[in-house]
């Protein structure tokens, strides 16, 4: 017998209606590398130079985020180092809107590991060691300091900015960037905005109780196809938390499809130990 984890009953899912950060994480304590690529992250952005009200960089940035997009599927590479370990990787990535963030990851051309993401939890199968691992969305929230759930992997995926609504936020600018900034009690949080185009360039949340923190770097826009808006193909994800150290993860992505149903797959075979 196989454990299997089924959408709308079947092994393969249809979708019909990227996280990138946890898988990252995951990975990284799973695979044990010694060698990892840096990746320069650079690109020309349009200074700020006059001063602009909390209301308008938040219509702004509402504007801007891809309500159209309902699934993605694309290739990326993944470049991730933290305590001592590094990974380079292949990734290939279905997501669905409010559901399903589904990985592959492939090594020198063979699969490494297959991660599912749902709203409640992560499930990282290890090929190399024939293991699983599960772990609630709460649990990861704690362990790694997020602020949030699947619904911030999903602004991490669209490069959309994630506000809790009981956030308090000023506006100024910063290194030539529009920035909102506040906090909430339990957390703070940054956001900066390009002038001109209003795109999110860079996102940092810091938990206030124990200091862990989350920062986003976005670069390389490009117009995605069917005109579904624009995409920052490189992103760079920089995180801490005292209980699992620092991470720097850059992911480049390329071959993104926009609401295209993609089938995936994901089955837990018997023999497979579970792991915490």
């Amino acid at each position: 017998m196989t454990k299997m984890f089924k959408e709308r009953g079947r092994v393969v899912a249809r979708p019909g209606a990227t996280a990138i950060c946890f898988l990252a994480l995951l990975l990284l304590f799973s695979f044990h590398q010694t060698t990892c690529r840096r990746r320069t992250i650079s690109d020309t952005i349009t200074p700020a130079t006059t001063p602009l009200s909390v209301d308008f960089l938040k219509k702004q940035l509402e504007q801007n985020t891809p309500g159209r997009i309902k699934t993605i599927s694309a290739h990326a590479r993944i470049y991730a180092e933290g305590e001592g370990m590094a990974v380079e990787a292949g990734i290939n990535l279905i997501w669905i809107r409010d559901s399903v963030l589904w990985m592959n990851v492939k090594k020198l051309g063979l699969e490494a590991a297959r991660v599912l993401i749902t709203r409640d939890s992560a499930v990282v199968l290890n090929r190399l060691e024939k293991t699983f691992q599960v772990i609630g969305m709460e649990e990861l929230q704690r362990r790694y300091g997020l602020p949030e759930g699947f619904a911030l992997l999903q602004h991490l995926l669209l490069a959309s900015a994630w506000i809790a609504p009981d956030m308090h936020l000023q506006a100024d600018i910063k290194d030539e960037l529009h920035r909102l900034a506040g906090s909430n009690g339990r957390f703070s949080a940054d956001y900066r905005i390009e002038e001109g185009n209003f795109v999110l360039r860079q996102t940092t949340f810091l938990q206030q109780q124990d200091a862990g923190l989350l920062h986003l770097q976005f670069s390389q826009f490009k117009k995605l196809p069917g005109g579904a808006g624009i995409f920052p193909y490189i992103r760079r994800i920089e995180a801490f938390s005292p209980e699992s150290g620092s991470l720097r993860l850059d992911i480049e992505f390329t071959d993104i499809e926009i609401n295209v149903p993609k089938p995936y797959r994901f089955e837990i075979p018997d023999y497979y130990q579970r792991v915490d």
